[in-house]
């Protein structure tokens, strides 16, 4: 708060200097820097207007104060912020990114596609076919969402109107034709078989994950010409910290860094020079 240093008054014929609290007063302030020059600038947080106190022993707990008789306290009233700064827009810059990102991804179903995934890899009851099962049954519903007419379609036919990348088509056809040889064959899964299922699981996911976040175009994130010295680069560390949190959480893929977030960053357009 700034106060008055003292003010000179005239009582019986002399002079005193006494202090004098005035009319107005300054609690706390906005601080920036202007980003040419480089100097402070403040602004008032809180301006207070000087008010009588008519209740005495409130004066403590208004933190009020006396003068010549009276008692008197300062009223403030908040004042907005009246800039934004660099640190307000790279916040809400990349706060806004990040909604958009997190409700584009919300759209999939990770806790369906996920779950199986988890008790999989963590509980020793679930086997690598109970695993095959649940996902191919959650690829199945996948087709007859996104697929017109599909009771009139076989599986292969479904898959092939997905338009899915021709390595990932390949590999849901594999898993597709090993299902059903377990079904309707006595068949014990090798270590190859598992593994081919795995990739087939983490690159369906890559698949939807991209599917959702492309249409963001996260690789022309524009920055306002008055904040144009904001590196994008900066923006683009944050998306990909907010993505190896998030997804990383919810997929529980191992080593999710090198073998899902990386490529993904890399698809996206948005990789971080390290």
């Amino acid at each position: 708060m700034i106060e008055s240093k003292g003010e000179l008054i005239e009582f019986q014929n002399k002079k005193h200097q006494v202090v004098v609290k005035p009319y107005s007063s300054i609690k706390g302030s906005w601080v920036t820097y202007c980003p040419d020059c480089g100097f402070i600038i403040k602004f008032a947080a809180e301006v207070g207007k000087k008010e009588i106190l008519e209740e005495a022993s409130l004066i403590k707990k208004l933190g009020a104060f006396k003068e010549f008789g009276n008692t008197y306290k300062y009223s403030f009233t908040p004042q907005e912020k009246p800039y934004m700064d660099y640190l307000d827009y790279f916040i809400q810059k990349a706060d806004n990114i990040k909604n958009k990102i997190k409700n584009a991804l919300d759209e999939i179903d990770f806790v369906n596609w996920g779950n199986p995934y988890r008790e999989w890899k963590h509980n020793k009851n679930v086997d690598a076919f109970k695993f095959l099962v649940k996902f191919y049954s959650n690829l199945e519903d996948y087709c007859n969402a996104q697929v017109e007419n599909y009771k009139t379609k076989d599986m292969p036919e479904k898959l092939v109107e997905l338009n899915l990348p021709p390595d990932l088509e390949k590999l849901i056809q594999s898993i597709r034709a090993l299902r059903n040889t377990i079904v309707h064959e006595a068949h014990e899964l090798t270590e190859e078989e598992e593994n081919i299922i795995e990739t087939s699981y983490i690159q369906f996911i890559f698949y939807l994950v991209m599917k959702h976040l492309k249409p963001l175009a996260l690789n022309k994130i524009e920055i306002e010409p008055d904040y144009n010295f904001i590196e994008v680069d900066k923006i683009n560390h944050e998306i990909q910290s907010f993505l190896h949190l998030y997804l990383g959480t919810i997929l529980g893929i191992k080593d999710f860094y090198n073998k899902f977030l990386i490529p993904l960053l890399d698809e996206l357009g948005i990789a971080i020079n390290s």
